[in-house]
Formats: C-alpha cells, structure tokens, sequence
C-alpha cells in the first residue's frame, strides 16, 4: 500500500508539472499574439488619414526594424516595402487581408510558414487616396515557444519529481503508519473516517474464519477421535497409492511405530495381490481380500474414493473365522456323535429282527440298544442346552442359589457312580449367589461327574465353595489321572476329549466342560483348570461379588 501511494503520488506530480508547463505555455503564446496584433492595429490605424506621399514621408524617416511595412496601390502592386525591392512581390491582389482593406477600409490575417515554422499576423488599411498600408509582423509557433522554454520545464520537473519522492515516500510512510497498527482483534478503531467500512468488513471476515476453523479443528478432532478408538484399521491412500493417513488400529495390526505418511502402500503391506486390488480400486472399482498376519486373519476392504484416491478398511475376522471352523467341527462331530449310537441301535435291532440272536441273548442286545439310546437321549440335550445357552437365558430365571445345597444335591445324584468306581466326595464351605438354579445344578454335576469317571479307586472328590467381598469361588478337586499340558486349554472345546477311550467307555458325549464354560460365562464368571498327570485335577469357578444374593 504505502508503494502504491508513493508511485501514484510522483506520477501524479510529475504529470501535473508537465500539463503545467503546456497550459503556461499556451497561455503566453496567446498573450504574446494578442500583444502583436494590438500593436498592429495601433500602427496600421495611425496611416488611415494619410495620403500615400504623406506616408512615404513618414515611412523612409522612421524606417521601422522591428516590423514589415508594405505599400499597395488599388490594384495590388506593391510602391513600397521595407524589407525588398517592390518588384519582388508581385501582385498582392487576392490577399485576404487587402482584399478586406479595399472593401471594409480595415482587414487582417494570418499565416503559417512551415518552412521558417512561424506566424506571420497582417493589419491592413486603406489610406485617403485609395492606396492600403499594411504591416506585418512575425511570430514563432507555439511549438518553438514550447521547445525554446523546455529545458527550464525539464529541470522544473525534475525537481519537483525529487521533491515529490521524498516528500511522498514520508507521507506514504504517515499514512499508512497508524493503518497498520489498527487492531483487529476485538472492535477495531481506524486512524481515518474512510477505513470504517474497510475494518468493519475485515473483522466480520476475521469472526467468520475464527468460527469456521473452530468447527473445523472440532470436526477434525471428532474424526481422529473416531479414527483412533475405532477397532477395525483404516488407511487412505492419495491417486498414486502414497499413504495419506493411518489410524492406531492400522498401525497395530502391522505393528508398525514409525510413521508411514508419505509411502507407498507396498511398505505396509508386501503382498503382490494387495497392490493389485489397490490399482483397480484407483480404476474405480471396489476390491476386497483377505489375508493372515501371525495368528489373526483379516479382511480387507478397498474402496475408491473420488478427487483422493483410495480408503482401505482392515477388519479382524478371527473370531468369525474361528466361530465358522468351530461351527464346521461341532457339525461334524455331532454327525459322528449322532451316528455311533444310531448305528449300534440299528445294528442290534436288525440282529434281533432277523431271529439270529438266541432267546438267553436277546436281554443283552436289548441292554445295548437301550444303552446307546440313553447315551443319544443324553446327547441331544446337550447340544440343546449349548443352544440355549448360545442363544442366552431370561434374567428373570435367575434366583438366589445356596452353592452348598445345590453341590450336595449333586453328590447325592452320584452316589450309585461315586460307589461304583470307590471314589468318596465332599463338600466344604457356603456361597450364596443370584443364578438360574438348573444351570449351577448342570455345571456343578458335570463337573463332580468327570472327577469321578476320571478319578482312581480310593480316591477323593473335594468341592470347596468360598465368598469373600470381592468374589465367589468354586473349586472342585480329584486326586485322579490328570490332564497333559498340552489338552488344558481345549478341554473347554466341544466334543473335545483328553481320554477319548477312557471318555467312550464311561458314556460321556465330550459336552460337559462346554457346558460349564458357557454356564460360567452367562453368569458373568471364568472358569479354569489346573491339573499335573497322574497327581489328579481341580476345576475353579469364579463370580464377581456383585453376583452375590442379597
């Protein structure tokens, strides 16, 4: 600004003094023709009243020099001229300003001589004998009187441009001193009446920026909040597949703490089939792959995104992986738990049918068919029970459950097992808990019948029930055969079987423990198992205090 005042303030000054000087110029031209031609007329007039002698009396005594006199008679030959001979001139008839003189008894004229670059003003009368006296007298033209005062116009210029530099660049300097100290930031007060409406504008501009990037910057901490708390990894990628952003989730799935803004996607993830669904997602197509990292299995989700390039969503499907495998795995054991039993009914029954089985075996194969009935009956309320349990139980079954009573209970229903394989069991403790009654009956039972079936004769089964303040606890120990490190953590697997010869003997369908997990899990509780081979096993149940029964 203070530039742009300084230049117009010396162009302004410069052009000024220039027009000046033309104005001034012309001026004086024009009073100096008015001068010449009064004076004209005054000499010219002072001949009216004389004859033509007279005049050339008056004329070789006074010899003017500083003008042209000429003499002409009625028909326009020259008698007498003070600058040539008048035989020189010729005729002056046709001349606008003796034509006037014989006419009107005055005339005048001018004329430009391009060749001496002058105005010539004539003055013409006509005497009392008929003969006319003109004088002359020669000017120069306005453009030499421009070019004879040019050079002072220059140096006036010149300096008046010197002036106008500096004194422009101090005033620029003064005016747009206060300007830039005015504050904008709350109401703003101008130096100067005319910047009112100039600072009101710009502190509206300044309320409305400070506005928008207020909801801007909470927009972008809204999104990064989202980005970073989301599970699932996002990645966008610019036109040229060059990381533009990556969430926490990304970086903890590729387990990567440096930044990767400004790479390409490659240093992500090295795979030849991912860059390749990246390029046809920068084609406009949406692309989706899965692929593994360690233990985890994930799918990815690559969508074009116009005017940026490309979103990549990194979803976890291990679990939904796992869940299918598992699902897969119980449909098959389930069919090959199903069609055992079924098998062995169809079998003995077809014997029987056929009149092959003597009359004192016939019991036997009906023992048979009712056992493997019994162990089918046993299985399907099993897997209906994981159903039920899979799919959640009414809050409104729950109750207020004696741990103590319900394990006795148990143990009573056993006592026929406990005699048949010498095993003795206890119960210790109290616990009192809100819980649907049939489902602790279910989980304590199956539990107290694998320390049985998997005990040794002598042996004991130990159900300790603690309650503290924090928490409620269930133990229940053998002093059996053990489980091998390796089977601990599947034992909670459906159809999963430590001992499957010794589990197949004792009718057992590989459900129970899967039932007491879910059991466990429904009430808010864990369960867990400790076990070192042949010195025996303790399962422990634990609740949150708050499952406590008022």
């Amino acid at each position: 600004m203070k530039k742009r005042i300084f230049t117009q303030m010396v162009l302004l000054t410069s052009i000024s003094v220039f027009l000046v000087s033309i104005i001034l110029c012309a001026a004086f031209y024009n009073r100096l023709a008015s001068q010449v031609r009064a004076e004209l007329q005054l000499r010219t007039e002072a001949f009216a009243d004389m004859d033509a002698a007279r005049a050339m009396g008056i004329l070789s005594a006074i010899e003017p020099t500083d003008m042209r006199v000429t003499l002409i008679s009625a028909d326009g030959v020259v008698q007498f001229d003070n600058t040539a001979h008048p035989e020189v001139w010729g005729s002056h008839l046709g001349r606008e300003e003796i034509e006037e003189a014989l006419s009107f008894g005055e005339g005048e004229s001018r004329r430009f001589s391009d060749t001496l670059d002058a105005e010539t003003y004539y003055c013409a009368v006509r005497m009392m004998d008929g003969m006319v006296l003109r004088t002359a007298k020669m000017v120069n033209s306005i453009w030499s009187v421009f070019m004879d005062v040019l050079p002072i116009t220059v140096v006036t210029v010149l300096l008046f441009v010197i002036a106008a530099y500096l004194i422009s660049g101090q005033l620029a300097r003064q005016v747009v001193k206060p300007i830039g100290r005015v504050d904008f930031s709350g109401e703003p007060r101008v130096p100067y009446d005319e910047l009112i409406p100039f600072a009101k504008t710009i502190t509206e501009h300044r309320r409305q920026i400070a506005q928008n990037s207020e909801k801007l910057r909470e927009r972008n901490d809204t999104i990064d909040a989202i980005m970073d708390n989301m599970g699932e990894g996002v990645v966008m990628l610019d036109r040229r597949g060059t990381i533009l952003s990556l969430n926490k989730s990304a970086a903890y799935i590729f387990n990567r703490t440096d930044s990767l803004e400004g790479r390409n996607a490659l240093e992500l993830l090295r795979d030849l089939d991912f860059h390749k669904h990246i390029e046809r997602a920068l084609e406009g197509r949406r692309e989706e792959m899965v692929f593994h990292r360690g233990a985890k299995e994930y799918r990815a989700l690559i969508s074009p995104v116009a005017e940026v390039g490309v979103v990549v969503l990194f979803l976890d499907i291990t679990e939904r992986a796992d869940a299918e495998r598992m699902r897969k795995e119980f449909s098959a054991n389930v069919s090959h738990e199903l069609k055992t039993p079924l098998t062995s009914i169809y079998g003995n029954a077809e014997m029987l049918r056929a009149g092959v089985v003597k009359a004192d075996d016939a019991p036997v194969f009906y023992d048979k068919i009712m056992n493997e009935a019994a162990r089918l009956i046993t299985l399907i309320e099993d897997i209906i029970m994981l159903s039920e349990l899979d799919e959640g139980m009414a809050r409104e079954r729950f109750e207020a459950v004696d741990l103590a009573a319900v394990a006795a209970e148990c143990v009573g229903a056993l006592e026929r097992k406990l005699a048949a394989h010498q095993v003795t069991a206890e119960v210790s403790g109290a616990g009192n808990m809100r819980a649907v009654r049939s489902l602790m009956h279910e989980m304590l039972y199956n539990l107290l019948d694998n320390a049985i079936k998997y005990n040794k004769p002598g042996g004991l089964v130990a159900v300790a029930i603690t309650q503290t303040d924090a928490e409620i606890r269930i133990a229940v120990s053998d002093d059996g055969i053990g489980i091998a490190g390796a089977d601990q953590q599947r034992v909670f697997e459906r159809f999963y079987r430590a001992d499957k010869s010794r589990s197949k003997k004792s009718g057992g369908t590989g459900l129970g423990l899967a039932i007491c997990k879910h059991v466990a899990m429904m009430h808010g509780g864990r369960i867990a198992v400790e076990s070192r081979v042949g010195k025996g096993t303790m399962f422990t149940v634990t609740f949150a205090a708050n499952e406590a029964a008022e």
